[in-house]
């Protein structure tokens, strides 16, 4: 499978076509700081406007041995067509006019100010991308975990691509192989719109609350964003793994588990780019298990300027969104 150099574009590429200048630069680079997904996801234009229909293959056609003479039965394929939206993610940023005229560079003291706001961005994307859920806000998308929600043994069906790691307590988590790319898994943005954050100065407005009145400069960053995962075969997600299970004597063997999951995706994952993604502590238990052995699966190799944990050349993605309580699945 893929892990470098795959051919297509991330939502930060799109964005440097769409945008020129030091705001738009500065919006880009604070946008994926923190937010590793965003730095390895390809994004896709929707082909619905603001929705993107998929058609995905639920089965093969038959083909058979023919003797002279003979015939061969029609048969044909079976699909499934799924519609994935997008959605509107939003915050304005509100600063003291005065506070702003006396700096030496307005437009940037602004945008530095406004960082929290785009990092609450940053947080409730990455959350989405992996615990939205559309009954539960029907603005929003379904992530990645009401996708992969249910454990199947039928190879047909998205849950023979969920691992179970047997945890039935109150502190589970989950490890992620997600592959990316056009065939795979993609964020989505809506048709003829702009990738990325879009943000609008709207300029000095006057606030007014409990009967005063004061002038502020506005901020507004919005983002269209959405999720699809075109081959559910590319991705698998490892469940119910317990944290109080994965230290001391009889520990859960995180790299049995990600064996198990690098080859469920193996096959179908070559045309795309395949990442591991796990919050900070699973990954501390596991660099602690991998401390007691020697193993040639396991490389420290550069990505994207930093030195990282690979495990058989997919980079190892820390995500602290991925979330330390989850249900257990089944």
């Amino acid at each position: 499978m893929a892990t470098l150099g795959a051919n297509y574009l991330t939502l930060a590429d799109r964005f440097k076509r769409t945008e020129n200048g030091k705001i738009a630069a500065e919006i880009i680079e604070m946008m994926t700081e923190t937010n590793e997904v965003l730095q390895d996801a390809n994004a896709l234009q929707c082909n619905d406007g603001s929705s993107h229909i998929t058609t995905i293959r639920t089965g093969l056609p038959s083909a058979v041995f023919r003797k002279l003479y003979g015939y061969v039965p029609t048969s044909k394929s079976t699909t499934e067509q799924v519609k994935d939206v997008t959605g509107m993610l939003e915050t304005y940023s509100i600063i003291d006019v005065d506070l702003v005229d006396k700096c030496e560079n307005p437009k940037l003291f602004r945008l530095s100010e406004s960082s929290a706001f785009i990092e609450a961005m940053n947080q409730k994307l990455q959350e989405t991308i992996f615990y939205g859920s559309i009954k539960e806000n029907a603005a929003a998308f379904d992530g990645l975990s009401v996708r992969y929600s249910k454990i199947s043994k039928d190879t047909k069906k998205i849950g023979s691509n969920i691992i179970d790691a047997g945890g039935t307590g109150t502190d589970n988590t989950s490890i992620w192989f997600v592959t990316w790319g056009d065939l795979h898994t993609s964020l989505l943005y809506p048709t003829g719109s702009m990738a990325g954050v879009q943000h609008k100065d709207d300029g000095i407005l006057t606030e007014t609350s409990d009967g005063g009145k004061r002038k502020v400069y506005q901020d507004h960053y919005k983002m269209d964003v959405g999720l699809s995962v075109r081959d559910w075969r590319s991705t698998c997600r490892i469940a119910n793994i317990s944290l109080s299970n994965l230290a001391g004597d009889g520990a859960v063997n995180i790299e049995d588990l990600l064996n198990k999951a690098y080859y469920k995706i193996r096959r179908f994952a070559k045309t795309g780019k395949t990442f591991i993604y796990c919050n900070s502590s699973v990954l501390m238990y596991f660099e602690a298990q991998l401390k007691a052995k020697t193993n040639v699966n396991f490389t420290i190799k550069e990505y994207l300027n930093e030195n990282i944990l690979h495990y058989k050349n997919i980079p190892i993605r820390e995500c602290e969104q991925i979330l330390c309580n989850e249900e257990k699945v089944s």
